[in-house]
């Protein structure tokens, strides 16, 4: 009898054994290939009302002309699979969402194209996509204002140009002549591996209505020919951090005016507001230090924003401030007791909450505090998990219910979309899974 039971689980050994094995033999080691040909999964843009997700996936190559990068659209409570709603040969980036969930604005460089250009989807009808500018100097980051009515975006510009017909005749010159020399008076004069021009990044509105004309809103402004004037400096460049106003009636931004003092001083950044007309942008805040991404709660009584207050010390944390609106007023720092420095936030729909993601341990996981009659004592962790990080938090705006986007990565996994619903769970229900037959052939040791 016992010598039954020996070869019994003798048998069951080597089967297990077996079975081991084999498994092992059908993954294999981690190559170059197997990391750079990952599909990489972009940030998730919800809908309005919370019933869709937009997102960017690039298909690598390592030959630059193979690379594929397209939109692709999501349910947002996972009862489809993505479906894939661009198929050109350039890629499209700054995608927006329309106030009534309809449509989407995105920045793309189509066939005919000789610059980035506007282009307008409507998802509710389908179809192609309509080509929105067509400006001489390109058009990015694109914006519908509250009302529906109007685009907001970016263009890089000639200095003192009014209209696109002026940078068309600088562009002209400029070619044309016999040299190609640059003189550089100020700092900065390159930003990674490009020489920089003298051309400035605009803000610029253009009505939805038909034969309407893109507007230059920062054009002939004091502003703009401060030495130092620019956006704030982020990894891809200058960015504006650019939003429109409850009303739909102005914009507020991120800019500096000293630039060119960055070699040997902290550069800050200001907050300013223009009216959509144009016109000289005021300032809205006064302290000494850095504000940026400016955000306006789903009720247009409160505009909050991130700001590093310049201490003389070399680093300083980020924390989240708020101002009444539109009484601006000083601000008041809502994350005062938080001892780590807010990388993104985001507001939800009733009002009275404010979920941000902070680093910990060296990954991001997300918190939250009370909107109201807090100086963020009350910061609660929302979602810490043993591996990963949840990155590129946003909530639509209006929804019946608190519900959360992410990408969701881990040293195993690029990164995914995933949705969080706060009345439920914490636990991210996975939207999307480009990755998951590649990741499980791999033998991650």
């Amino acid at each position: 009898m016992h010598n039954i039971r020996r070869c019994s689980l003798f048998a069951a050994i080597l089967s297990c054994t077996f079975f081991t094995f084999a498994f092992a033999q059908t993954k294999h080691a981690i190559t170059h290939e197997d990391v750079w040909l990952m599909k990489r999964v972009g940030a998730p843009i919800p809908s309005p009302d919370g019933k869709w997700v937009v997102f960017s996936v690039v298909e690598p190559a390592y030959d630059e002309k193979d690379v594929v990068t397209d939109l692709w659209i999501v349910p947002a409570n996972g009862s489809a699979a993505p479906r894939k709603i661009t198929n050109t040969k350039g890629g499209e980036s700054g995608t927006n969402w329309s106030p009534d969930s309809k449509s989407i604005a995105f920045s793309a460089k189509r066939e005919g194209d000789e610059v980035n250009q506007i282009y307008l989807l409507n998802i509710a009808s389908g179809g192609d996509a309509v080509r929105f500018t067509s400006l001489s100097t390109g058009a990015s980051s694109p914006q519908f204002s509250p009302d529906g009515k109007m685009l907001l975006f970016t263009s890089t510009v000639f200095p003192g140009a009014i209209n696109d017909e002026e940078n068309k005749k600088i562009a002209a010159e400029q070619k044309a002549r016999k040299y190609n020399a640059r003189v550089y008076e100020s700092f900065p004069i390159r930003y990674w591996n490009r020489w920089l021009t003298d051309q400035q990044t605009h803000l610029f509105v253009q009505s939805l209505d038909a034969g309407a004309k893109a507007k230059d809103i920062l054009a002939g402004s004091n502003l703009v020919k401060e030495k130092g004037f620019a956006g704030r400096i982020a990894d891809a460049g200058e960015e504006f951090d650019a939003t429109w106003t409850p009303e739909s009636d102005a914009i507020i931004f991120a800019a500096t005016t000293e630039k060119n003092k960055a070699a040997y001083t902290n550069v800050g950044t200001q907050l300013y507001k223009v009216s959509a007309t144009g016109g000289e942008p005021s300032a809205i805040t006064k302290e000494r230090g850095s504000y940026s991404k400016p955000k306006f709660s789903p009720d247009g009584k409160s505009l909050y924003y991130l700001f590093e207050r310049e201490t003389g010390k070399v680093y300083n944390l980020t924390r989240l401030a708020k101002s009444d609106w539109p009484a601006v007023g000083i601000s008041k720092i809502i994350t005062a007791s938080t001892d780590r420095s807010l990388l993104s936030f985001a507001i939800t729909p009733n009002n009275q909450r404010i979920y941000f993601t902070v680093e910990h341990y060296g990954r991001e996981v997300i918190s939250w505090c009370n909107s109201v009659g807090t100086d963020g004592s009350d910061n609660r962790p929302l979602l810490r998990r043993r591996k990963g990080t949840l990155t590129n938090l946003t909530i639509p705006s209006k929804t019946s219910s608190t519900i959360i986007f992410t990408n969701y990565e881990e040293a195993t996994s690029p990164a995914e979309i995933t949705r969080l619903d706060i009345e439920n769970n914490s636990t991210p229900k996975f939207l999307t899974s480009f990755n998951s037959d590649a990741v499980s052939k791999i033998d991650w040791q």
